[in-house]
């Protein structure tokens, strides 16, 4: 009985939609989402114990310090990144990773910090807004282990992304969909900003997202210092002049 009602209230979706294939296609999206979703878990889980974290579990943001009036802002609930996902958007864009700083927007238990230290990056750095899960990045970098790391200067940071200052030198940002849509624009803006005051410095940001980009809608639209180099179904690479030159 309970399939059944599931069938009846999705078909009731579907008669009332305005725009029934674009219905259709996001009911396609989750479903999609859902069933990789599940297969992703024991793959996340061994991740952790190979590592000696814990990143896997997913938790709602209200239940790791963040008002629920913020809860939004960062899209509800934290979910780790797969592996799959992180390293095709790094190999979209050929640089040499020794002369930048990775800075992870959004860095919640610390999995993309770890997947970028096996780069031979600079320093890696994490920018989080929620305590709780910010404090379990910091147990995490400590008892992180791993036979393929190559960058061993990580660090997380308690603080607003909107508010970051960002390094000196080459950085490449990286965000897994850790802001809403409007809060995503209003750091584009930000950082198109920091490009037009240095824009010798080669700067990339990689935006990516399990289901689509296309969730985000025009947050990289329209800004003069940054354009869009690579865009897929799930990950997005924005540069500056000096980042494209670098890019090919």
């Amino acid at each position: 009985m309970g399939i059944i009602r599931k069938i009846q209230n999705k078909f009731s979706q579907f008669r009332q939609a305005d725009r029934k294939v674009d219905w259709l296609v996001d009911y396609w999206y989750w479903r999609r989402f859902t069933n990789r979703h599940k297969k992703q878990i024991p793959i996340n889980l061994a991740f952790d114990r190979d590592h000696g974290v814990e990143t896997a579990t997913e938790i709602p943001l209200e239940a790791v310090g963040v008002p629920l009036a913020d809860v939004e802002r960062g899209n509800g609930v934290y979910r780790a990144l797969t592996e799959e996902l992180f390293r095709t958007s790094l190999a979209s864009i050929r640089i040499d990773s020794s002369q930048f700083t990775f800075v992870d927007i959004g860095s919640g238990k610390g999995k993309v910090m770890f997947m970028a230290a096996d780069l031979p990056f600079k320093r890696v750095v994490g920018i989080e807004y929620a305590l709780g899960l910010h404090d379990v990045a910091i147990r995490n970098i400590a008892t992180y282990r791993s036979t393929t790391q190559k960058c061993h200067d990580i660090e997380a940071i308690y603080g607003d992304a909107l508010q970051y200052s960002l390094p000196a030198g080459p950085v490449l940002l990286f965000t897994f969909n850790a802001l809403s849509k409007e809060l995503m624009r209003d750091f584009m803006i930000k950082l198109d900003r920091d490009a037009a005051a240095n824009r010798d410095r080669p700067l990339f940001f990689i935006y990516t997202n399990l289901r689509k980009v296309a969730e985000v809608g025009a947050a990289f639209d329209g800004l003069p210092n940054l354009r869009t180099i690579r865009r897929v179904r799930n990950f997005v690479v924005v540069a500056n002049d000096a980042g494209r030159k670098l890019a090919g």
